[in-house]
């Protein structure tokens, strides 16, 4: 059987991040994307900064030598990751935006059996195939009238990259700094770095400040960048393939929460390819539970 310890968090991390899909398209209304990325991650160090700064059972200012991984992951996680996502949104469709998605585990078990010897089990490698192929086909209606330009393609690749060089380097982090304070950090030096380019892209303009707005950054700021992002070092840090592999049912819980929330359309592809998702999802588990028992 599956340890708690990795199951709960690993669905409770899908569960959040994948409301993130719904909380972006929601502040869309009131704001440009990159301009939207960059005051969720600023907003998120200047939020829970303070708290950590006042409770002693913390030490909040880094060493001269904790900087440079600080930066570095958010550099790669804050701003390469979800910042090119974010603009990628601009040149690129939805479905063609999920067949990156799908590409990111695949790629993070390689880097990780490349760069941290992690040996991939068959069954493994089967499960994410066939999760693969079920987010793959959640898309497939969408092909055919897909739009991308030459600039949504290089933005996509940058996410896919980042993503998967991120967590390859952050599992091999050895923190002194607890993982709460570097996550504020991180994120909120990845939003600084973000900034520049949201003039870059022309997407620097704030069109309302309503509730839609205050709304989704309050939910983009403590339930992701917060909670999820935490969740997400957890897993990684335990075992980045396996961490990956609840990306898979990330888009999957976004396609069921666009229905609820916003009355977005399902097809019967979807359905079919959630089913071939939480297949694999339960095959990969599977296979390294037995390898652990």
């Amino acid at each position: 059987m599956l340890k708690q310890n990795k199951i709960i968090p690993g669905l409770l991390f899908a569960v959040l991040w994948a409301t993130g899909s719904v909380a972006f398209k929601i502040g869309l209304r009131s704001a440009e994307a990159l301009t939207l990325a960059t005051i969720r991650f600023i907003g998120t160090g200047l939020l829970f900064g303070p708290y950590y700064l006042i409770n002693k059972k913390y030490r909040f200012w880094p060493s001269v030598a904790e900087w440079k991984p600080i930066v570095l992951y958010g550099v790669l996680n804050t701003t390469l990751t979800l910042g090119a996502f974010s603009a990628a949104q601009k040149y690129a469709s939805a479905g063609i935006s999920m067949l990156f998605i799908a590409i990111t585990p695949l790629l993070i078990a390689l880097l990780s059996s490349i760069f941290l010897k992690r040996k991939l089990l068959r069954l493994e490698i089967i499960g994410m195939l066939i999760a693969f192929a079920g987010l793959a086909s959640t898309s497939v209606l969408d092909i055919p009238h897909a739009q991308i330009k030459p600039l949504g393609i290089v933005l996509l690749l940058v996410y896919v990259l980042a993503y998967a060089l991120s967590s390859i380097y952050f599992s091999t982090l050895k923190l002194s700094l607890s993982t709460q304070v570097f996550n504020v950090w991180q994120v909120f030096v990845g939003g600084l770095v973000l900034w520049p380019f949201s003039l870059l892209f022309h997407q620097n303009h704030v069109k309302h400040w309503d509730i839609s707005l205050f709304g989704a950054l309050a939910w983009l700021i403590v339930a992701l960048s917060f909670v999820a992002n935490q969740l997400w070092l957890y897993l990684v840090k335990l075992d980045a393939v396996t961490a990956a592999n609840w990306l898979y049912l990330v888009p999957v819980l976004g396609y069921a929460y666009g229905y609820i929330i916003l009355g977005e359309r399902i097809t019967w592809w979807a359905v079919g390819g959630t089913a071939l998702v939480i297949a694999g999802l339960i095959i990969s588990k599977q296979a390294k539970a037995k390898t652990e028992n």
